[in-house]
């Protein structure tokens, strides 16, 4: 295997300072075992050409040689060789480059690569905010440079569309586009697997990978403390981030007019409830019972600020919050009374309850009277966890807020969070949140790899839950650039790699291949629609009608 390195070093995350012999061993165990099926794996693949399984033929003399980098960051090394094995085999020259992400998104914003494994997560559950970023001509995703002016005609009739039977159908039109175009090589979306010391009740992954202790208990001590896949939390303050884990640990001080259930349903929580008079006004009746931590009582003045802060620009100590795309087309938030409060949109917006979930009410008086960077430093919110101390490249700790108002109704147990204290420990690396969890140092851990996932599904002490993820995997294939500018060598790729046999070797099976860019736990996704099947001959037949040699 050849691996080439990226000019700015490789990625990688950076383990806790106190690590247990535990974690290195497991570490070891794991690289040890990952370098085992990955070499299986590609023998297995160069075995294809020898015995005939992949029919060896000689080279037309007419045929261009194809030679391919694949550029991946660190995590993603396996797939991406065996994505080169797979392409070698054929006869195509194929290396893989390893960079840290900042270097290469340099790269794939300047257009200088050929192809990259890439993923995006879907934060509305909805096609909106991963297939308009990524595929939308010219769109802040899209990384491959696709450009469909049919494609861009459906996305932009769908954002304004309220009609959800016209928005499905207009979807599954858009996946069969994508589809017959193949801008990438299309991947895979995978379970996300969360793991509980077995003390803990009331526990259940979300699909947004967003942990809400506010309904977990505890049946020994008082202290909950998590170990997150993050080096660092952003932010304190909920109009100054764009990340799942900041979000996780603000979630648990701050509440919003909604929030989710664990499989996506959108739910009252400040808000007591909503009417829509028309597809672009929204008015939302506030809960009168609702108080900060610091004893006032939240009412319309202080949802009216929360958006007006992160709609105005430069409102935030002279800063503009990286959060103000999210709302989508809305225009104005308006105070009806103590607590009603309006929200019209320019237009049509269907996401736009989705798009609620991820913003959260902050206090208003105590903003103006201690300023945006106090705030950030000394959060107050409306959560059923109150700030008690920490720093942000280490551990977040909360207290329990016990005049909290309950929470949604619609997510039991209604009242004040079961446990007294939470903490929220970075533990980037997965090795080392799996030792600490065995150990007995944390109780629950996020985004566990399938295999040490049945690593700890022996310990008796332990559970492991898993559920659908919200996040596309992929190969972008630069398509403003030959030889992917030609669609016959993108189809060509897709019929080249096997998915599934990646899946199982590095996943054990926990993924869903996928036809498109469509998730298949989203809205407006087609189940008739089958992925790109493994067939080298048939990538061969199509590399070489566009001109290319092959084996």
């Amino acid at each position: 295997m050849r691996l080439l390195r990226g000019s700015h070093g490789t990625c990688g995350s950076q383990a806790h300072s106190k690590q247990s012999k535990e974690a290195e061993d497991m570490r070891s165990q794991r690289a040890h075992g990952m370098l085992t099926r990955l070499a299986v794996l590609v023998v297995f693949v160069i075995l294809l050409v020898s015995v005939g399984v992949v029919t060896k033929h000689p080279a037309e003399a007419a045929g261009k040689t194809l030679s391919i980098i694949i550029d991946a960051e660190a995590d993603r090394t396996d797939e991406a060789e065996i994505i080169a094995a797979y392409l070698r085999a054929i006869g195509i020259d194929a290396e893989v480059r390893i960079w840290e992400w900042n270097a290469l998104k340099e790269r794939l914003l300047a257009g200088e690569r050929q192809m990259c494994l890439s993923d995006w997560g879907s934060a509305y559950f909805d096609p909106f905010d991963l297939v308009i970023p990524k595929l939308g001509t010219n769109d802040r995703g899209n990384y491959s440079g696709y450009s469909n002016t049919r494609l861009d005609t459906i996305l932009n009739q769908v954002q304004m569309t309220a009609d959800s039977g016209e928005r499905e159908r207009a979807y599954f039109e858009a996946q069969r586009i994508i589809f017959q175009d193949a801008p990438w090589i299309f991947g895979y979306a995978l379970m996300e697997n969360e793991a509980a010391r077995a003390d803990i009740t009331n526990w259940q992954p979300a699909m947004d990978s967003r942990i809400n202790l506010h309904d977990v208990g505890l049946t020994r001590g008082d202290t909950i403390i998590v170990g997150m896949k993050a080096d660092k939390v952003i932010t304190l303050d909920p109009a100054m981030y764009r990340d799942r884990a900041t979000e996780t640990v603000l979630r648990n001080m701050f509440d919003g007019l909604v929030t989710r259930t664990w499989d996506g349903n959108v739910v009252p929580e400040i808000a007591e409830s909503w009417t829509i008079p028309s597809d672009n006004v929204y008015v939302f009746k506030i809960r009168k019972d609702v108080k900060f931590h610091n004893g006032e009582t939240l009412d319309a003045d202080d949802v009216v600020f929360t958006f007006e802060r992160i709609l105005n620009d430069g409102a935030i100590a002279g800063q503009s919050s990286p959060r103000k795309g999210l709302f989508g087309p809305l225009e104005t938030v308006e105070k009806i009374d103590q607590y009603t409060v309006k929200f019209t949109l320019a237009n049509p917006f269907p996401v736009f309850l989705q798009a609620l979930v991820h913003f959260q009410i902050v206090p208003k008086d105590y903003i103006q009277k201690v300023g945006d960077k106090e705030f950030a430093e000394k959060p107050i919110g409306a959560g059923p966890f109150k700030f008690k101390e920490g720093r942000l490249d280490d551990q977040i700790v909360m207290e329990r807020f016990d005049e909290y108002y309950g929470g949604s109704p619609e997510i039991p147990p209604v009242g004040p969070a079961l446990a007294k204290r939470v903490i929220f420990r970075m533990m980037p690396e997965a090795t080392v949140r799996v030792a600490a969890l065995k150990a007995g140092e944390v109780h629950i851990i996020q985004q566990l790899p399938p295999d040490l996932s049945k690593t700890l599904g022996a310990d008796k002490n332990i559970r492991v839950k898993s559920v659908d993820g919200t996040r596309v995997y992929c190969v972008e294939l630069n398509c403003a650039k030959p030889p992917f500018d030609d669609v016959r060598v993108r189809r060509a790729m897709n019929y080249a790699v096997d998915w599934d046999a990646i899946l199982e070797s590095i996943y054990g099976g926990n993924g869903t291949r996928l036809a498109s860019a469509f998730l298949p736990s989203g809205f407006g996704f087609d189940p008739s629609l089958e992925p790109y099947p493994y067939d080298p001959e048939k990538a061969k037949a199509l590399f070489r009608e566009a001109g290319y040699s092959v084996k």
